[in-house]
């Protein structure tokens, strides 16, 4: 699903709510169920790795001494090979 299809089915959701919610009652459960809903979504625990901005600086350095990484370039090349290849 694109972005724009992602958000005009929001808008619509929206549109919904505002012309079929008519009691305080409905409104509450909406909100209770939605609250649910986004719990069970994203656990109700926080994120297990949550890194500082020199945290992920240093294991980012370390990752690059230690592993091989692709330029853009090389991925492109690897990839129009690969294409050429099914030909």
């Amino acid at each position: 699903m694109t972005t724009i299809e992602l958000e005009a089915r929001k808008a619509m959701l929206v549109k919904e709510i505002l012309t079929d919610i008519n009691s305080e009652e409905m409104l509450d459960k909406l909100a209770g169920y939605l609250k649910r809903l986004k719990k069970t979504a994203t656990g109700s625990h926080a994120a297990p790795c949550q890194y500082t901005r020199d945290e992920m600086e240093s294991i980012l350095l370390e990752r690059e001494k230690d592993a091989h990484f692709y330029t853009q370039e090389q991925v492109k090349n690897e990839m129009k090979n690969l294409i050429a290849s099914w030909k």
